[in-house]
């Protein structure tokens, strides 16, 4: 008896675009905008033909590529996760490690996608299109608002980190976790690369036990 193989149903193009967008991601994340139409194809599997049907041009493909690579660069609830998994029984100066190595692996990644929308978007003139800008708007109304989502769950995690040394603080509980993001940040806000990356483990004992030791009285 002969069977008969059903072929596959085609994709819904919705699907077919966020498929791809997940296959060319890797690529997309080490080669920017400096990547080929040839090699996002090779990454999806498919041809460049059928890339261009589903995203128009290489640019938009690339825009979107970024855009799913920002979103899933911070999400709030993995932020909440990742801070309320460090072992609280650890010392704080420890503790504080570990966020800001957290920290600075996510901003990282935040970096990098953000430059390939800014280089995208650089090179771009422009639109008159009124569905073009109001895209624009929507996206940059939704990053803002992740945005607020990420800091929030930041700020919960932060301080939970905090909630078992709450009595040795000398600033309000807001101050410290305002200092902790301020040191995270602080690593890629910097305009050249004179100032060196100061290691984790510094920062951390220097934010826990301050700049200035105790000073010794002086012999009479």
């Amino acid at each position: 008896m002969h069977t008969t193989r059903r072929r596959a149903a085609p994709m819904a193009p919705d699907d077919r675009k966020a498929a791809i967008v997940d296959s060319v991601l890797p690529l997309v994340a080490e080669r920017g905008n400096d990547v080929t139409s040839r090699e996002l194809a090779q990454a999806a599997g498919v041809a460049e033909g059928t890339l261009f049907r589903a995203f128009g041009d290489k640019t938009a493909l690339v825009g979107a590529v970024a855009a799913e690579g920002l979103q899933r660069a911070a999400q709030p609830e993995e932020i909440l996760e990742e801070l309320t998994g460090i072992d609280t029984s650890l010392p704080l100066e420890r503790r504080l490690e570990l966020v800001i190595e957290l920290g600075r692996a996510r901003t990282a990644d935040v970096m990098r996608w953000m430059t390939v929308l800014r280089q995208l978007h650089g090179g771009m003139p422009p639109s008159d299109d009124e569905a073009t800008r109001r895209r624009m708007s929507e996206f940059r109304n939704e990053f803002m608002a992740r945005r607020a989502r990420q800091h929030e769950a930041s700020v919960r995690g932060i301080t939970a980190i905090l909630t078992p040394d709450l009595h040795r603080l000398r600033v309000p509980v807001a101050v410290a976790v305002a200092l902790v993001e301020s040191a995270i940040a602080g690593t890629h806000s910097r305009l050249d690369s004179l100032q060196p990356e100061i290691p984790a483990d510094v920062l951390a004992d220097a934010i826990v036990n301050g700049l200035a030791g105790h000073e010794e009285p002086s012999s009479p």
